[in-house]
C-alpha cells in the first residue's frame, strides 16, 4: 500500500482555531473560492501571532493588518504596549510543508527596511496612517523591532535565513538588539497555540512554621504546613497542582489508605508518619512583617506545583476542610525556587526526590515536556491521551488511550536490527519499554527504549493511528485464537494453531505494520477501507503464522517461542518468506 504524505494534524487544528476566532473578523480576497481561503487564512495567522505572542486584543490584531496594494512585503503592523514593533509577513501553505517564496521574503526585508528609514510614501494609506505611533515609538528610547515570518510550513533555508540575518546586521550595529528576526513556522504557531489553552502558572500564599532556607546554589524553603492549606489549594487548583509531578492521586491504594487513616485517627502524628510535600516554583517571596526568630512566615509564590507528595495531598484533600479545624494537621513542606538554576533542574528534583518512593518506568514519562505536547494536541482533537496514572482516570475507549497502551503497539513498529528486542517485550515486560538511562542497568538492551520510542518525529495523530491499529489487529487474532477448535490429529511436537495465535499476536501486529505502512496515513481516524485491508491482511497473516511455525519441531510451548529472541527472528523469517512467496503466486 502506497504511502500518503499526510497533512499535520497540528495545521488542521490551528485551521479551526483560525476560523473559531476570525471567521467574522476578516474577508479574503481572490478569483476563486481557494484563493479567498487562502489569502484568508494568511491574514488570519499574522492576526494569531499578534493576539497570542505580542498581546493585542483580537480587534487590534485584526486592525494591524496592512495587507494589500502597496504594504510592501509587510501584512501586519502592530505597537504593543512596551514599544515593540511588530511587523509580520504571513503565508499559509495547504499542504503544512515547505516555505515562503525566497521573492516574498526579499521584499518583506526592503519593506522593513523603508519603514525603518522613515520612507513613508513607499507604503499604502493605511501604514501610512499609522505613521505617528510608530514614529513615537521609533522615538520612545526603549523601542525594539520584532519583524516576523510566520507561515504554516516546515524550517526556512539558509538563503532565506541569510536575508534576515543581513537585516539584523544592518540595523544592530548600534543598538545590539534593536532588530531581530524570527521564522514561526508550522511547529512554533502550534506551540504558541497550545499555550493559548494551557493553564496559567499558580500564584498562592502560604504559611510556614518553624521553618528554615538555604540560599545557595539555589533557593530553598522548609517548614511546617497547615493541612487545611494543602486541602485549600487543591480545592482551588484540583489536578493542576500536580502538573509537574509525575503521578496524580492514586484514589485507595493501601498507603493512601493508611495515610487517611492516620489523618482520622491521629492527625496530631500526622507529620511524624509522612514524608511531606516537595514543591518547584518560579520564585517566592516573605512577606511582611517578618519574623526574626522564624517561627512563622507567610510566603508569596508563584508558579506553584507539587513534585512528590501527591499521594499525601489527594488524601488530605479527600477530608472535608471543616476536619481540620477540629484535627489540626501539619505536614513537612519544602519549597525549591528554580528562579535562578539551569535548566533541566527541576526535572532532576523530581526525578531524585520519586526515586525515594515506590514509582513505575513509565511514570518518569510525565516529566517529557513532549508528552503534554502530544496530549494537549490530541485533545484539541477530541481524543483523550492518558499519561499521568490517576485515580479519575477516564477508561480505555474508542476516543481514550495511554502510554502504557501506547507503548507495546509503538514497540511493534520498530524496523531496526534490534526489532527483536522490542516486540518481544511488548509481549512479555511492557515495563522495559520506558527504559531510559540511569534508570535501568547500563547493559540493558532497552536501556534507550523509551527516547526510542517516543521519538522527537512521532506525530500526535501516529500515535493515535497506532493504537488503532494495535487494538485492531490483537483483538482479530485474539479472536481467531479463540475460535480455532481443538487440535486433534496433530503430529507429536506440533504446536497448535491456537497457541501459536494466542502468543503471536505481537509478531502479527509487527508485519502488519511493515507490510500496510497504516500508521503514516493522513486521516486521524482509521477510514472504513483502512480497516478492510487490516482485516484482510489479519487472515493472511494469521494463516502464514500457523503454517511457518508448524512447519518446525520446537521442543517448547508456543509462549516460550514468542518470548525467545532468537526463535522470534526464526519465526519472522519463515513469514515473511511465506508471504513473499504467496504475493509472488498472486501476481502470476
Amino acid at each position: 500500500m502506497a504511502t500518503v504524505i499526510a497533512r499535520p494534524l497540528e495545521l488542521d487544528l490551528l485551521c479551526q482555531k483560525l476560523d473559531a476566532d476570525y471567521a467574522n473578523r476578516i474577508t479574503g480576497t481572490g478569483n476563486t473560492p481557494e484563493s479567498r481561503r487562502s489569502n484568508y487564512l494568511s491574514k488570519a495567522i499574522a492576526a494569531f501571532v499578534l493576539h497570542e505572542d505580542a498581546g493585542a486584543n483580537l480587534d487590534e490584531a485584526v486592525a494591524a493588518s496592512i495587507d494589500g496594494g502597496q504594504d510592501h512585503g509587510i501584512d501586519s503592523v502592530f505597537v504593543s504596549t512596551d514599544q515593540t514593533i511588530w511587523l509580520v509577513q504571513s503565508k499559509y501553505k495547504e499542504s503544512g510543508t515547505g516555505e515562503p517564496e525566497l521573492g516574498d521574503v526579499s521584499k518583506f526585508r526592503d519593506g522593513v527596511t523603508d519603514l525603518l528609514q522613515g520612507r513613508w510614501n513607499r507604503f499604502n494609506n493605511v501604514l501610512q496612517n499609522r505613521q505617528a505611533a510608530i514614529t513615537n515609538a521609533l522615538n520612545s528610547g526603549v523601542c525594539r523591532i520584532k519583524v516576523v515570518l510566520a507561515y504554516s510550513g516546515t524550517a526556512v533555508s539558509d538563503d532565506r535565513r541569510d536575508i534576515f540575518a543581513d537585516l539584523e546586521r544592518a540595523f544592530n550595529g548600534a543598538n545590539p538588539g534593536f532588530l531581530r528576526c524570527h521564522a514561526y513556522g508550522l511547529t512554533t504557531l502550534h506551540d504558541l497555540h497550545l499555550d493559548g489553552v494551557s493553564a496559567q502558572p499558580i500564584e498562592a500564599e502560604v504559611e510556614l512554621k518553624d521553618f528554615g532556607h538555604t540560599q545557595e546554589p539555589y533557593r530553598a524553603f522548609y517548614g511546617r504546613m497547615d493541612g487545611k492549606r494543602l486541602a485549600e489549594l487543591w480545592a482551588a487548583h484540583e489536578e493542576h497542582l500536580v502538573d509537574r509531578n509525575i503521578r496524580r492521586f492514586k484514589g485507595t491504594t493501601t498507603v493512601n489508605a493508611g495515610l487517611t487513616e492516620t489523618l482520622r485517627q491521629e492527625a496530631q502524628h500526622f507529620f511524624y508518619f509522612n514524608n511531606g510535600v516537595t514543591f518547584l516554583c518560579d520564585s517566592i517571596t516573605e512577606q511582611h512583617p517578618r519574623d526574626p526568630h522564624r517561627q512563622t512566615g507567610t510566603f508569596r509564590i508563584r508558579g506553584l506545583s507539587i513534585i512528590n507528595g501527591a499521594q499525601t495531598v489527594g488524601a488530605i484533600a479527600r477530608e472535608p476542610l471543616a476536619h481540620y479545624d477540629a484535627h489540626p494537621t501539619v505536614v513537612m513542606a519544602t519549597f525549591v525556587c528554580l528562579e535562578n538554576a539551569p535548566d533541566g533542574f527541576g526535572d532532576r528534583v523530581t526525578q531524585s526526590r520519586n526515586r525515594q518512593n515506590a514509582v513505575e518506568l513509565e511514570d518518569f514519562a510525565a516529566l517529557d515536556e513532549r508528552q503534554t505536547m502530544w496530549q494537549q494536541t490530541l485533545q484539541m482533537a477530541g481524543v483523550t491521551y492518558l499519561v499521568k496514572q490517576g485515580e479519575d482516570d477516564p477508561p480505555l475507549s474508542p476516543t481514550c488511550f495511554s502510554a502504557r497502551e501506547l507503548a507495546p503497539f509503538l514497540a511493534c513498529t520498530v524496523t531496526t536490527n534490534d526489532w527483536q528486542d522490542y516486540v518481544t517485550a511488548a509481549k512479555a515486560d511492557k515495563k522495559k519499554l520506558f527504559g531510559r538511562e540511569g534508570l535501568v542497568s547500563a547493559t540493558d538492551p532497552l536501556r534507550q527504549s523509551y527516547e526510542r520510542l517516543f521519538a522527537d518525529s512521532l506525530t500526535a495523530r501516529q500515535m493515535w493511528r497506532i493504537v488503532q491499529i494495535g487494538r485492531v489487529v490483537v483483538e482479530k487474532v485474539r479472536a481467531r485464537a479463540t475460535a480455532e477448535g481443538d487440535p486433534a490429529g496433530l503430529p507429536a511436537g506440533t504446536l497448535p494453531a491456537r497457541e501459536i495465535l494466542t502468543h503471536g499476536a505481537w509478531l502479527v501486529l509487527h508485519v502488519i505494520f511493515i507490510r500496510l505502512q497504516l500508521q503514516n496515513g493522513p486521516a486521524l481516524a482509521l477510514t472504513q477501507d483502512e480497516l478492510t485491508a487490516i482485516s484482510r491482511e489479519v487472515d493472511l497473516v494469521c494463516e502464514r503464522l500457523v503454517s511457518s511455525v508448524q512447519g518446525v519441531q520446537w521442543n517448547k510451548q508456543a509462549r516460550s517461542v514468542f518470548e525467545n529472541k532468537t526463535d522470534c527472528r526464526t519465526v519472522k523469517g519463515r513469514l515473511m518468506a511465506a508471504l513473499a512467496q504467496q504475493g509472488q503466486g498472486g501476481n502470476q
